[in-house]
This record gives structure tokens, C-alpha cells and sequence, in this order.
């Protein structure tokens, strides 16, 4: 599977056996919406999750520059979210007024302008 999304991640053409393979494959496993793109973006992505910095994830996926690499990484909610929980952990509490329970979640309104909280 390795070398399966390292050669869909190197934007291998749709002419390919591998290309062919996949879509034999999902076919016959009965998955629709699948393609040698899909795969890729979701290698891609995987890629950046785990940690694999951008140049080097740029270098095997041979795009121009980071910029066309990064509209084929996908980012969920919860990594923004992580994001954000990160930042608020790194402050100081007396700084933000900002302290969480265990079991409580940091919620981020995205309609509120930022403000100088100190």
C-alpha cells in the first residue's frame, strides 16, 4: 500500500496499470467516487499529517510550489480546532481569562473580529 500511494501521490496519468488496477479493484469492492486524484490528495494529506514537512512532501508529489501543493491538503475541524486549543494552552490563564475544565472544549466564533486580549 505503500508504494501504491507514493505512485498515486507522484500524479501517475489515468493510462496506467495502476490507475487501472484501482479502478478494477473499487469496482469490484463496489466503491464509487474513488479516482487516482482522490487517492492522491488523500496521500497527500496523510503525508502532512504525519508530519512530513511540506518541501519534502512537495518534492515527491512534484507540484511547482507550495501554493498548488497546499490546495490538495485537506484540513479538518478537529485539526483547527487543536489548533487553536494549542495556542490557548500555551497562554498564560491570568493573560486571556481563559481557563478549561478537562472535560470542557474550546469553541472559536470565527464571526469576532480579533482583539488585543492583554
Amino acid at each position: 500500500m505503500i508504494i501504491c500511494s507514493l505512485v498515486v501521490a507522484m500524479g501517475i496519468s489515468a493510462k496506467t496499470s495502476a490507475a487501472r488496477i484501482l479502478r478494477e479493484a473499487c469496482k469490484q469492492a463496489g466503491i464509487i467516487g474513488v479516482s487516482t486524484h482522490s487517492f492522491r490528495r488523500t496521500a497527500l494529506t496523510q503525508m502532512s499529517n504525519a508530519g512530513i514537512p511540506l518541501r519534502v512532501i512537495q518534492e515527491i508529489s512534484g507540484h511547482r510550489n507550495l501554493e498548488q501543493l497546499q490546495r490538495y491538503l485537506e484540513v479538518s475541524d478537529e485539526q483547527v480546532l487543536g489548533a487553536a486549543a494549542s495556542l490557548a494552552m500555551l497562554s498564560p490563564v491570568g493573560r486571556s481569562g481563559v481557563e478549561l475544565g478537562v472535560d470542557e472544549k474550546l469553541e472559536i466564533d470565527a464571526s469576532i473580529p480579533n482583539r488585543d486580549l492583554g
